[in-house]
Order: structure tokens, then C-alpha cells, then sequence
């Protein structure tokens, strides 16, 4: 999640574009990442049928 969080910030930079959301599709993520995500402010969602519009 650490290396998804550095990509987001990085694609922020080179297109002086804030990103709206970041969101990670996974079935499995451990409870250790799932306390990152939150700390990180990424959303996470079991399936891609999941992820809710804003």
C-alpha cells in the first residue's frame, strides 16, 4: 500500500492534478493493510463491482 500511496503522489506531481480518490481492488488484503489504508486515506474494495461513485 506504501508503494501505491507513492504512485498516487507521483502521478499528483507530473500531471499538477490532485487525485480525487485512491482506490485498491483486492479480495484479500491483511488487517495489517487495511490500518495503513486507513492511515494513508485509501479506499479499499473486495471487488471492482464494489466501488461506490462520489
Amino acid at each position: 500500500m506504501y508503494s501505491f500511496d507513492r504512485k498516487a503522489r507521483y502521478y499528483e506531481w507530473r500531471h499538477q492534478c490532485p487525485a480525487q480518490r485512491k482506490i485498491a481492488v483486492s479480495p484479500m488484503v491483511p488487517q495489517a493493510a487495511r490500518a495503513v489504508t486507513d492511515k494513508l486515506g485509501i479506499e479499499v474494495f473486495g471487488h471492482a463491482e464494489d466501488v461506490t461513485s462520489t
